[in-house]
């Protein structure tokens, strides 16, 4: 109690603080009075806004950057500066660039409407799917839209997420971003109560097609969670903001019988918005796992030879519902929720067999594994946002609460066999496993920013309240009495509660051909563990502040070079924690560890960016240095089971370049490659004594689109991951091959399309452990290469707001792309 006080205190003094600055500003902004120009970016000919067009004030008399900023979706924009003569210029890829010179006297200058016209030299060069470049880059994030990604459609998110560049996704589902899977999910800028975990299930239940955008964010800034050491990955949803109903329906087939629909409804009228979105999914889907041990104890059977083969059947139903209604153009209010359902069938079949240093079979275990799993994720919320009718002021208020349960039951069917294979009927077993768990997540948001003399001031408060319960009982089958008993060393229960309340606060600008930003996050983290099976409680309370800082500066015209740094954070995750084995596969078990401290990451970041008519490269420089890192330890149990546990002993350094190119190579082509070149070094010591591991590792993707005129889109990715560095061993390399085709049909109110992926099979897992007990060997693979082809429909114009400007430069309506 007496931390919680204390951290109360400290993040008041944070507030007073920042209060008091804020009124010097305001006092200092009396002595230099600011004005502010606003207007809106339209194309020439069609009066459609073209947003994220680059829109600077220059000095009349030599020309230098006084302010820079984008428009936003709608085209629009805001520029603050003091009374003067400026030239004002406008540039966007495809477009002649724009000057105006401006008079600046009065308080506010409204510009209205500006219109720019298309480049006649980018239209003979740059077609439709040329023009847009792979992403475009905030001071904090990277935006990529997704909406041409063919290779991915019909498909999930988790596929999605594959073709983008520095991303690699795991056998298990984890995600890793330039060679980090400690990463937050969220969904339209909000997390979600599934918990890492699950990312798996976080993405499995969002179809690609309804994703308009990824936001990559390797190094946040203060108004984001400390949380992710990795950075954050945002997925935003598709949404409509045509006026009367409009929408979409979407229906895609893949092999190995995979199949989806959805639908996408919006009807806006007098203020109101309604919105209504459904998708449901079934997906068939083999895996197999091989793996290899040997053991240097010397027992009788050293080595331990295992094959696993599984099926399994999901379906999952997400529906989304939304409400919004606009009080004039200052002021909205939002109700938001979701709702998903998700069941899967699974059955695989464990072959183990134990041999003697020759290799020959001593015994064998056939064991067969039946699952049944449902689960049900409800999430509501609701939230305000209004600028009080003043421009660059921006209030935001949310709060959501979200709640999932899951029942999950196993059966297992286990024969023993000799060194002939043949079956020993009395070492017969059958056992249940059952795996209940429910989770709740309660978030509440303030937010505020305002312009402050030539400043953009930033101040928010975000409280989070989440709980998790989950529970095993395991049964083993009595021949004798002919009914199941309690298995009382596997049976077990866990409450893990944690709260975190954080303060935040952000200060930036322009100088010049400057810009920079300066924030710090502080963060109150209650936790509280309960395991009633021995009465045990276990309590962590810590506070701590999280700085951030970004600097950037304008080299020319389209020339940036940015450096920035954050401290981050990571909690350990309900499967880290939760101190019983997970028993599954009883030669194969993980044990949790309720002890562990969260750990700790400065991570620094220096990007240079550079921008041609046909061509676009950026290169970032990156470090990250990671102390009291969770580590994942092999130990072996009774000589044969090994177990897996996590502990507090490592520090990580990783140090890497990542460079992007895009070139546009004629009307109809495209490329993009993206290398990330990193050196991951990790040193600790454990109950064997210090140990320390390193290796270079990369990733190379290749994206390559072209059209064949009147006729179709093609797409081409390519993805190449080097070996990957861990305590007790490594990852071997893998790589893998993306195609797809679009085409446009029913005067493009229709899209059909077909892609393939991992078109050569080679998207596998293999993983190599070395300790000195023993050694092991794990391949894995599932179900990749897929051929999937999907049919969207589009009525009363339904385009989200990714495509407005995009139909333009296609050619309009009757254009064939």
């Amino acid at each position: 109690m007496h931390l919680f006080f204390q951290a109360c205190e400290r993040t008041l003094q944070i507030f007073v603080m920042a209060a008091c600055f804020l009124l010097l500003i305001q006092y200092l902004s009396f002595a230099q009075a600011q004005s502010l120009i606003s207007g809106q970016i339209v194309d020439e000919s069609s009066g459609v806004a073209v947003d994220f067009s680059n829109v600077s004030l220059l000095n009349f008399s030599d020309s230098s950057l006084v302010r820079g900023t984008t428009t936003d979706f709608d085209g629009r924009f805001e520029l603050s500066a003091s009374p003067g003569e400026y030239l004002m210029r406008v540039s966007f890829l495809g477009y002649e660039t724009y000057f105006k010179k401006i008079n600046l006297q009065e308080e506010h200058l409204d510009l209205r409407t500006i219109e720019i016209r298309e480049s006649a030299a980018m239209l003979q060069e740059v077609s439709v799917e040329a023009a847009a470049l792979m992403f475009r880059t905030e001071i904090d994030k990277r935006v990529y839209d997704v909406s041409n990604t063919i290779a991915a459609e019909g498909g999930s998110a988790i596929q999605l997420l594959e073709t983008l560049p520095s991303i690699q996704v795991d056998d298990e589902g984890q995600i890793n971003l330039r060679g980090s899977s400690n990463l937050l999910i969220y969904i339209n800028g909000r997390p979600t109560n599934l918990t890492s975990d699950d990312t798996e299930s976080i993405l499995e239940q969002y179809p690609a097609n309804a994703i308009k955008s990824v936001e990559v964010i390797t190094n946040p800034s203060a108004r984001f969670d400390a949380e992710g050491v990795g950075g954050i990955i945002n997925l935003i949803l598709n949404e409509s903001e045509l006026n009367g109903l409009n929408g979409q329906v979407t229906a895609g087939v893949g092999t190995g019988n995979k199949f989806n629909v959805g639908t996408t409804l919006n009807y806006r009228s007098n203020g109101w918005n309604f919105t209504l979105g459904y998708n449901f999914q079934y997906r068939e889907r083999w895996e197999y796992s091989e793996s290899l041990r040997e053991s240097f104890r010397g027992n009788i059977s050293p080595v331990l030879d295992q094959q696993y083969d599984t099926e399994n059947w999901d379906r999952t139903h997400l529906l989304r519902p939304g409400i919004e209604y606009q009080f004039n153009e200052h002021s909205s209010i939002n109700l938001f929720s979701s709702m998903n359902l998700r069941s899967r069938d699974r059955e695989r079949v464990y072959q183990i067999r134990s041999r003697d240093v020759n290799h020959r079979q001593d015994s064998a275990y056939i064991r067969l594994l039946e699952e049944d799993q449902s689960r049900i994720n409800l999430e509501g919320g609701l939230s305000f946002q209004t600028n009080f009718g003043r421009e660059g002021y921006d209030f935001r208020a949310m709060f959501t609460h979200s709640w999932s349960d899951q029942d999950r039951i196993e059966y297992f069917d286990q024969e023993f066999r000799d060194e002939d294979d043949l079956p020993v009927a009395s070492k017969r077993e059958l056992q249940t496993y059952e795996r209940p768990l429910e989770s709740r997540l309660s978030l509440f948001q303030l937010d505020f920013s305002m312009p402050l003399n030539e400043f953009q001031f930033e101040i928010g408060w975000k409280t989070t309240f989440s709980s998790e319960f989950r529970e095993q009982i395991f049964n083993d089958f009595d021949f004798s009495e002919n009914s199941f008993k309690q298995n009382a060393l596997l049976t077990d229960q866990f409450d893990f509660d944690e709260n975190i309340h954080a303060a935040y606060l952000i200060l930036g600008g322009n100088t010049g051909r400057w810009g920079y930003q300066a924030g710090l996050r502080a963060e109150y983290t209650n936790t509280e563990s309960y395991q009633p099976r021995i009465d045990s409680t276990h309590t962590n309370n810590y506070f701590d502040l999280f700085p951030s800082a970004f600097l950037s500066y304008e080299l020319a015209e389209n020339t940036i070079i940015q450096a920035s740094y954050s401290r981050r954070i990571s909690r350990p995750s309900m499967g880290r924690l939760m101190p019983f084995l997970n028993a599954q596969d009883l030669l194969n078990m993980r044990l949790g560890n309720p002890y562990l401290e969260p750990q700790y990451t400065d991570n620094y970041e220096l990007s240079f960016d550079k921008m041609w008519e046909e061509f676009f490269f950026t290169a970032s420089l990156f470090h990250r240095n990671a102390k009291n890192t969770f580590t994942r330890v092999y130990q072996l149990f009774e000589d044969r089971s090994s177990v897996v546990t996590w502990q507090n002993a490592d520090n990580r350094q990783s140090t890497g370049l990542e460079i992007v190119n895009q070139w546009f190579v004629n009307r109809n082509t495209d490329l993009s490659l993206t290398t990330s070149i990193y050196h991951n070094r990790i040193s600790g010591e454990d109950e064997s004594g210090r140990y320390s591991n390193s290796r270079m590792s990369w990733t190379v993707n290749l994206m390559g689109n072209t059209r064949i005129s009147n006729w179709f889109s093609f797409q081409l990715i390519a993805n190449y991951r080097g070996p990957i560095v861990l305590p007790q061993g490594s990852i071997d390399p893998r790589y893998s091959l993306n195609i797809g085709f679009r085409r446009e049909v029913l005067n493009r109110n229709g899209t059909i399309s077909l892609s393939v992926s991992d078109v050569l099979k080679t998207r596998n897992f293999t993983l190599n452990t070395e300790s000195p007990d023993f050694n092991q060997r794990r391949y894995f693979e599932r179900e990749s290469r897929v051929l999937n082809l999907s049919f969207t429909y589009r009525f009363r114009g339904y385009q989200d707001r990714s495509d407005r400007r995009q139909q333009q430069i296609n050619g309009g309506e009757d254009a064939v792309f």
